[in-house]
C-alpha cells in the first residue's frame, strides 16, 4: 500500500470528461481495478473494499468462476426475447427456492433493490386483491428507514431529507417507529421492549383501517439513526401475529441483508419468522450484474398460479446475465463455505468493540454477521452530530482513503433534525470472503484514522 501521506483526497473536480457527468461527486480517486477485499487506484494505492460498496459486495471482487459464469452465458445470448423461455431463469429460481426461508419458493425477477421493493408492494397490493380484500392498499412501515430510490419506495422509507423534496408526489401512508435500544427503558429486557415496540404496528392498523392494510414492510435490523441495531425474536414474533391476525402481508426486505451478509443465507432466519413476501437485491449477484428477486410464498403464489395476471414487469426483470451471477454465487458461496467464514470473521471484527468505543467520536458500536456499523456523534453526552462547517463527512471520507480504506458514505449527519440527538451511521461490511489477516489488518487501519480524524474534526468543532 502507498501512503497518500498528507494530501487528502477531497471530492472530484468536476473538470474534462467528469464535467459531462450529472450529479456525481466522488472522491478524488479513480480505480483501475479490484481483487478479492481489494480495490486499486490508477496511481498503484490499494484500498480495503470495508464497506462491500454499498453494503452489496459478497464475493471476492474479480473472482474468476463469477466471471467465467457470465461469460459462458453471454457467448450463448444476452438476452432473451419476453415470449420465448430462458432455461437459466428457471434454473436460478429453482437454486433461490432450495436456501430461501419456507415455502418462500416462487420468485418474479428484476434487475435492483429499487426495483424488487416496488415489486413487493405491488405483489402484495394484487395478492390481496385476489384473496378477497379488495380494500386493501395501504403499505406500513418504519420511520427513518430505506427501500430505493423510487417514488414508491421513497414514500415507505419516510425520510425526512427525502420527503421534503418529494412530499407532493409520495403515497401519504402510515409508519411506526423503529426497534431502538437507544431508549430501552432502564430495567426492561430487550425481548419485553420488543413486544411493546411492536405493538405499535397493531395501532397503526387500527388507526388507518384494518380493512385498508395491504402489508407491513421493514428491513430485518434497523435503518438510519438505529442502522444494523438488530432486535430481539419477540419483535419480530409480534410483528408475525399482528400481521396474521389482520390479514396484512409482511414483507422482508432483504436486500442487504441477504446471500450471508448476517451469517446465515436471510437475515430473518435469526428469528425463526417467515416473511409473505422478500424483496433481495445487493448480494444476490455481489454486483457483478445489476439483479435483483422477489420471492412470495405458496398461499400468495396460489392465485397467480391459477390465473390471476401480475401487472407488472422491467425490461431488463432477470436478465440472462443475472440469472448466470446468481446461480454462480449461490454454488460459490456453498462451495467455499463463505457463511461459515462470515460468522468465523464477525467475532473477530466484533472483538475490537471495545476499543471502538474507547474513541471519543464513537457512541455504538452494534450489528451481526460481517456488518458492523459505529454511530459517530461530536458529543457523546447530548449524542449530537458536527455542525455543516467542519465537513466531518468529507474529512472522514479523505482520512479513510489516507489509510488505504474505502467506506460507504453518508452525508446525512449534519441535515439531521437536532431533535434526534443522534450521530451517523458508518458501515464496515466488507465480503464475506474476507480471511482472518485481512481483518486484522483492516480494523487496525480504521483505529488509526478514527485516531487521526478525531484530532482534526474536534479540535475545529
Amino acid at each position: 500500500m502507498t501512503d497518500l501521506g498528507h494530501n487528502l483526497p477531497d471530492t472530484l473536480t468536476p473538470e474534462g470528461d467528469w464535467q459531462h457527468v450529472f450529479a456525481y461527486h466522488p472522491m478524488n480517486v479513480e480505480i483501475e481495478r479490484a481483487e478479492g477485499v481489494f480495490i486499486f487506484d490508477r496511481d498503484g494505492n490499494r484500498y480495503f473494499d470495508v464497506s462491500g460498496g454499498p453494503m452489496a459486495v459478497n464475493l471476492p471482487h474479480n473472482h474468476p468462476r463469477m466471471k467465467q459464469a457470465i461469460v459462458r452465458q453471454l457467448e450463448s445470448y444476452n438476452y432473451t426475447h419476453p415470449s420465448l423461455a430462458d432455461p437459466k431463469r428457471a434454473e436460478f429460481c429453482r437454486m433461490l427456492a432450495e436456501i430461501t426461508p419456507g415455502d418462500l419458493d416462487f420468485t418474479y425477477l428484476v434487475s435492483g433493490g429499487s426495483e424488487a421493493v416496488e415489486t413487493a408492494i405491488k405483489v402484495a397490493r394484487q395478492a390481496q386483491v385476489a384473496l378477497g380484500n379488495p380494500a386493501k392498499y395501504k403499505v406500513i412501515s418504519h420511520r427513518d428507514s430505506y427501500h430505493g430510490m423510487t417514488l414508491a419506495t421513497l414514500g415507505v422509507s419516510h425520510n425526512p431529507s427525502t420527503q421534503a423534496v418529494f412530499e407532493p408526489m409520495l403515497p401519504k401512508w402510515p409508519s411506526i417507529r423503529q426497534y431502538s435500544d437507544f431508549d430501552r427503558p432502564s430495567g426492561m429486557s430487550r425481548e419485553e421492549w420488543g413486544v411493546q415496540c411492536a405493538q405499535a404496528l397493531e395501532f397503526a392498523i387500527h388507526y388507518a383501517g384494518a380493512n385498508s392494510v395491504s402489508a407491513f414492510l421493514a428491513t430485518p435490523h434497523g435503518c438510519g439513526a438505529d442502522y444494523a441495531c438488530v432486535p430481539p425474536k419477540s419483535y419480530w414474533e409480534k410483528i408475525r401475529e399482528i400481521c396474521d391476525h389482520y390479514e396484512v402481508l409482511l414483507i422482508a426486505d432483504e436486500v442487504v441483508t441477504g446471500f450471508g451478509r448476517t451469517g446465515k443465507w436471510f437475515g430473518m432466519e435469526h428469528f425463526g419468522v417467515q416473511p409473505d413476501i422478500m424483496a433481495m437485491a445487493k448480494g444476490i449477484s455481489s454486483c457483478y450484474v445489476p439483479f435483483g428477486a422477489v420471492s412470495v410464498s405458496s398461499r400468495i403464489n396460489a392465485p397467480f398460479e391459477q390465473g390471476t395476471p401480475f401487472v407488472h414487469g422491467y425490461t431488463f426483470g432477470g436478465h440472462p446475465l443475472g440469472c448466470a451471477a446468481g446461480c454462480e454465487l449461490i454454488n460459490v458461496i456453498r462451495d467455499e463455505a463463505l457463511i461459515e467464514n462470515c460468522n468465523r470473521q464477525s467475532e473477530r471484527v466484533f472483538s475490537y468493540r471495545d476499543e471502538l468505543l474507547s474513541h471519543p467520536t464513537v457512541a455504538d458500536v452494534r450489528g451481526w454477521g460481517l456488518m458492523m456499523v459505529l454511530e459517530l456523534v461530536a458529543d457523546k453526552e447530548t449524542m449530537t452530530f458536527f455542525d455543516r462547517s467542519v465537513g466531518a463527512q468529507t474529512l472522514f471520507q479523505s482520512f479513510a482513503l489516507k489509510h488505504g480504506l474505502a467506506m460507504y458514505s453518508t452525508l446525512s449527519g449534519s441535515s439531521r433534525h437536532p431533535g434526534l440527538s443522534r450521530g451517523i451511521p458508518i458501515w464496515i461490511s466488507p465480503p464475506i470472503s474476507i480471511s482472518g489477516e485481512e481483518v486484522e489488518e483492516m480494523m487496525r487501519r480504521l483505529l488509526a484514522m478514527l485516531g487521526e480524524w478525531e484530532d482534526t474534526v474536534l479540535t475545529n468543532s
